[in-house]
């Protein structure tokens, strides 16, 4: 599907033809429009999940693209969980996963952060024509903030994993996903300084990957603003006004990413809503004794 500036563009092109009627115009350009696309993604993301991956898809989205995220996963597309978890599984045995991955993204133009960071390769290999950004902050700001956000609940998270249906699944990012960006099996016993070590490979990975200068690019998201955005992808005088967004920080992402699973995770889990209502009972079982023993003493001293 052509982007809302390529549709105008086209729009120009046509109405500028004398030979063609009005309905025909519209016709032509209702049939560019909806059409179904087979067009290749044109944006995608290298960068990992906090470097500004949710402020780049907000800005990606106000140029014109149609961004995927990983709240796409948690908000409009839980079966996808099921399709990663597949990508997975066959890349640790050498299979190939190059028809999921174009599945999973069919109907999106642009795709950043977590999981898509961890298959920007296998995604250019299958987009050769998109150009790629990798956003990026200092390594040790990076790990203080994933370390507070999408690493600290891993543990909570994998027992979440294990008690959710495929079909609604309560944890968007499959825990065997870590295995394809860090190793299988490493998650759970990973130093800070290893941690940090992969996440500074795939920073010269990208920088290291063949491609014209004019095809990719390095971003750090929020202090570049727009300019340098526009200009790799040729937005000319579309290039918004107002600052770049800044969205996603540690609290939006408890409210954002964590509420909603933990909420999902009550409603959604008979076994653990069961384990809540059982907790809240024993609670005011407690409270309830403990107030008749304050009141019993009171009774008598009296």
């Amino acid at each position: 599907m052509l982007l809302p500036a390529q549709a105008a563009h086209a729009f120009a092109m046509l109405r500028s033809s004398f030979l063609m009627s009005p309905f025909l115009l519209l016709l032509l350009l209702l049939l560019t429009l909806f059409s179904p696309s087979s067009a290749e993604l044109a944006v995608i993301g290298a960068g990992w999940g906090r470097t500004g991956t949710m402020s780049l898809k907000v800005a990606l989205d106000q140029l014109g693209y149609k961004t995927y995220h990983m709240v796409e996963v948690i908000e409009n597309n839980a079966h996808h969980k099921a399709m990663w978890t597949e990508a997975s599984r066959r890349h640790l045995k050498g299979e190939p996963v190059g028809d999921l991955l174009t599945k999973i993204l069919e109907n999106y133009t642009a795709a950043v952060d977590f999981p898509v960071a961890a298959w920007w390769r296998e995604l250019h290999h299958l987009n050769p024509k998109a150009k790629l950004i990798l956003s990026v902050r200092e390594p040790e700001k990076w790990y203080e903030s994933a370390k507070m956000t999408i690493l600290r609940h891993s543990w909570f998270m994998k027992a979440l994993d294990r008690i959710s249906d495929e079909n609604q699944p309560l944890v968007p990012v499959p825990s065997a996903f870590w295995d394809r960006v860090i190793g299988e099996g490493r998650l759970e016993n990973i130093t800070r300084a290893e941690i940090i070590e992969e996440y500074n490979k795939n920073v010269r990975d990208f920088r290291e990957f063949k491609l014209p200068e004019d095809q990719k690019l390095e971003l750090k998201v929020g202090k570049d603003g727009w300019e340098p955005l526009c200009k790799f992808l040729d937005v000319g005088d579309s290039c918004p006004k107002e600052p770049f967004p800044r969205v996603n920080d540690r609290s939006d992402f408890q409210f954002r990413i964590v509420l909603p699973i933990i909420i999902r995770a009550i409603t959604n889990s008979k076994l653990l809503l069961g384990a809540v209502v059982m907790a809240l009972a024993a609670l005011l079982y407690v409270v309830r004794s403990l107030l008749r023993k304050v009141v019993g003493r009171r009774e008598k001293r009296e």
